[in-house]
């Protein structure tokens, strides 16, 4: 657990002054002298400047600055100027929030943007299942699904027009502002098409050759300049094309407030990413998200039919993602410090659309106990991984009404923003399943559990076995409370039921042992149900709550080849799926309470059928498949099954177990070679 407090005191103009002292308590309690943190001794004026904004109200916001979401909201259907402003928050999740409001406000929830008056939520799953920024922010650029690091194309590789080239489609200019450097994933996903979001110099080629964005403020110059010091480029580098092209270059606050040119313009403020609020000495040079924020607004706002805007504050993920607590407060404040004043911008307007979220949350991070207004709170931190948590999105103005009370996808958000600056209706986008741990669109709850765990229910128990087919995949749902860092579900994969070409009898059947998963599936004490032609092809395996992406091959979990061509029993295949856990279904491991099982939610992971079939889907296809939970070794077996173990089974621990059964999953009963319109399950023996 972190323990961190950050102690903050006036000692002036707090507008205009350094103001605080940080305090690392990490230190000894015992040194008199209160020996300072030199990592939070920079802790700086976004704080400060976040909680003296709001005063001592404990963020009531002035009158004249607060949105009024009648107005916002009561407006023209579709207003002479159609203004659409999307925020992002990278990796900013409700732990983000509420530690940022503790400090800033001594409380949680008094954030500026959770005054706005639409609040819903947004599932950030996506193909790859944990999300990144790049496939989250091209999904709300385009309103297509994108695989992990990709930049404005979709699944299938194809180039998908972005909200930046709709708007210049629509005759409206349009523009990104970020905190990191602009060929970063989100400001790259507006302006450029790359199946790579790291390859950096070529979305910069994009962003000034192809997509031209009338506004580009933020950092990343080394991406633009000549080469030479300063620049990773071998060529004459973008700025003098940018220039020839009418842009103005400024590289200051000074030259962004002093630019008057109504034409479009570029700030490369810094090499690569700006820096953090809280690091920033009183005499730099880079502008404020704000500074940078208004200033695109005013140059924007001089279209008469209005414009696009997105304002990323990025660096929260950056923070998160290395456990900086000091530093993730500080720049969700700064960015809260910039949605107040666009909000106040757009104040007493009926045509602009203003939309407040994130891409996805980053590090898990949870508030144990707060300490007051000015002083970091106790939390803890899952990892520096993003997690697939629900993110908030706060909105106001024409078309946000959608949003309101409700839980919507990235593609709603594309959605909002193409609705309005086309002055088009909202249309919902079409259902579509994602391996995000919610399980109400698998088709079939295949088999239900008969024993209460013997691992300890509300820590670990297999509820029920989910699955469904479509066009992408396999996707298999197993609902039920899994305990984090502990234990391991193991699903069983026959592809080729019937045939038995892989190994039914696992007690000894496998002898690789080079990960932990590997390790795991060596040591199971299981033998085939008494189900003829049975033989496990492929296995997928999660110890401890681990979800890996479908690019990741990772040690703790994954899909496993049993067999030749999948694998080796010395030697397993190792393939990634895309995976991720529903919210409230990872218990910590005890004395931390148990969890509640929450209905149609648990593990669920989505498998690419190339993956199972890589010669190709052949004619009749039909798959077995069976759950079992077991211990960290893999060499205890639960009473945890499905099919289940009859009721009143106990635990069977290290004895050779036979599985009670498998269920069938019939996707081409009709043997055309094409996947059923209507698949069936059912339960053997």
């Amino acid at each position: 657990m972190t323990n961190v407090r950050v102690a903050f005191r006036n000692v002036g103009e707090l507008w205009s002054r350094a103001w605080f002292v940080a305090l690392d308590r990490r230190r000894s309690r015992d040194d008199s002298a209160g020996v300072s943190s030199p990592r939070l001794l920079g802790v700086a004026a976004a704080i400060a400047l976040a909680a003296c904004a709001a005063g001592s109200s404990g963020g009531d916001t002035p009158d004249a600055a607060r949105p009024d979401s009648d107005a916002a909201l009561d407006g023209p259907t579709t207003p002479r100027k159609r203004i659409v402003i999307l925020m992002i928050g990278d990796g900013m999740g409700r732990g983000q929030l509420e530690a940022a409001s503790h400090v800033a406000h001594g409380a949680a929830g008094q954030l500026f943007m959770e005054s706005l008056p639409v609040r819903g939520t947004v599932i950030t799953a996506g193909p790859s299942g944990t999300t990144d920024s790049a496939a989250a922010a091209t999904t709300m650029a385009t309103g297509a699904r994108a695989w992990n690091g990709a930049i404005g194309v979709d699944v299938d590789g194809v180039t998908v027009e972005t909200a930046v080239e709709l708007a210049h489609r629509l005759g409206l200019p349009a523009g990104v502002v970020s905190t990191a450097a602009l060929p970063h994933a989100t400001p790259g996903a507006f302006t450029a098409h790359r199946d790579s979001r790291h390859a950096l110099a070529e979305i910069a080629e994009d962003q000034v050759r192809v997509v031209r964005p009338d506004v580009m403020l933020g950092g990343g110059a080394q991406y633009f300049l000549p080469a030479g010091a300063g620049s990773v480029r071998d060529d004459e580098g973008l700025v003098v094309e940018l220039e020839s092209a009418g842009y103005t270059v400024v590289k200051s606050a000074a030259e962004l407030a002093a630019a008057r040119d109504r034409g479009p313009i570029a700030g490369l403020f810094a090499a690569e990413h700006m820096t953090f609020a809280i690091e920033r000495a009183a005499d730099s040079t880079e502008p404020t998200l704000t500074e940078m924020s208004l200033a695109a607004l005013d140059r924007l706002d001089a279209s008469p039919d209005g414009f696009f805007l997105m304002i990323e504050g990025a660096r929260i993920d950056m923070a998160s993602h290395g456990n900086q607590l000091a530093e993730a407060v500080g720049e969700t404040l700064a960015f809260d410090d910039a949605i107040r004043a666009v909000a106040g911008w757009a104040a007493g307007r009926d045509d602009v659309t203003l939309m407040v979220t994130a891409d996805h949350e980053c590090g898990g991070l949870e508030v144990v106990e707060a300490h007051g207004a000015g002083v970091l709170p106790d939390v803890t931190w899952r990892w520096g991984r993003h997690t697939n948590a629900p993110v908030p999105v706060f909105a106001q103005g024409p078309g946000t009404e959608v949003l309101d009370g409700v839980a919507v996808d990235h593609r709603h958000i594309h959605q909002v923003i193409a609705s309005r600056l086309a002055g088009a209706p909202f249309v919902t986008p079409a259902a579509e399943r994602i391996a995000d741990g919610r399980l109400g669109d698998l088709a079939h709850v295949a088999a239900i559990q008969s024993n209460p765990s013997g691992f300890g229910p509300g820590y670990n128990q297999l509820d029920a076995l989910h699955l469904a087919a479509d066009r992408r995949g396999l996707s298999v749902g197993v609902s039920g409370v899994f305990e984090q860092g502990r234990n391991a579900v193991v699903v069983l994969v026959d592809v080729d039921f019937g045939a038995g070409t892989g190994p039914a009898r696992l007690a000894g059947a496998l002898t690789d042992t080079s990960g932990r998963a590997d390790a795991i599936l060596a040591a199971l004490r299981l033998d085939a149900p008494a189900v003829s032609g049975f033989g496990a092809d492929l296995a997928l395996v999660a110890w401890g709550t681990e979800d890996p992406m479908i690019e990741d091959n990772v040690e703790e979990a994954g899909l496993r080849g049993l067999r030749p061509p999948y694998g080796q029993p010395d030697d397993l295949g190792w393939y990634g799926a895309a995976t991720n856990f529903g919210e409230g279904t990872r218990a910590r491991p005890s004395p931390a309470p148990p969890l509640a099982p929450v209905v149609a939610r648990g593990w669920e992971t989505q498998v690419p059928w190339q993956r199972l079939y890589p010669q190709g889907r052949p004619p009749g296809a039909r798959l077995a498949l069976a759950a079992v939970l077991v211990n960290d070794d893999g060499g205890y077996t639960s009473n945890q099954a499905l099919p289940p173990f009859p009721a009143g089974t106990a635990n069977p621990g290290r004895t050779v177990t036979r599985l009670p059964g498998v269920v069938v999953f019939e996707i081409d009963a009709d043997g055309d070679g094409q996947l059923d319109a209507v698949t069936s399950t059912s339960v053997l023996p």
